[in-house]
């Protein structure tokens, strides 16, 4: 009788355990980083994306406010992605900014940026990638100028 309840309580705990796996999975998997280019010169950008830091800059990672914007500098890709280090201001989609160059904070330390990431589903295939990924990356200090 009790090896009886002993193995009907295993085999309960073995159908339990071997849940049937749900879910879509990841069809692909884009490339997980950032594509950095170099410029010692400040530049003007226009906002068209901003993604908001709410992270301590005291966590196990380098938190960064996200804005992607056009510019108008030639030498300069048309669409970039602005890193602004532990930057917990809030800009505004259509905001002018100057960009001041800053060094890339993973140059001095082990850890890595906190990514905003994105997932999405098309035609069942779930996609994941990091935002602001699709374009150029620099680190830098925006500094709001007048609409």
């Amino acid at each position: 009788m009790i090896n009886t309840k002993f193995i009907s309580f295993l085999v309960l705990i073995l159908i339990i355990g071997c849940k049937a796996k749900s879910g879509i999975e990841y069809s692909t998997q884009n490339k997980f980083e950032f594509e950095y280019f170099n410029t010692d010169k400040s530049f003007e950008l226009e906002l068209v994306e901003f993604y908001r830091n709410s992270a301590s800059c005291g966590t196990e990672g380098l938190p960064y406010a996200l804005l992607i914007g056009k510019t108008k500098t030639e030498s300069l890709p048309e669409k970039i992605s602005v890193l602004s280090y532990c930057d917990d201001r809030i800009f505004e989609i259509g905001d002018k900014l100057k960009i001041e160059p800053t060094e890339n904070p993973t140059k001095k330390t082990t850890m890595n940026p906190i990514y905003f990431v994105k997932d999405t589903i098309i035609n069942g295939n779930k996609n994941r990638w990091i935002i602001g990924s699709e374009y150029k990356a620099i680190w830098g200090r925006p500094i709001k100028r007048n609409k």
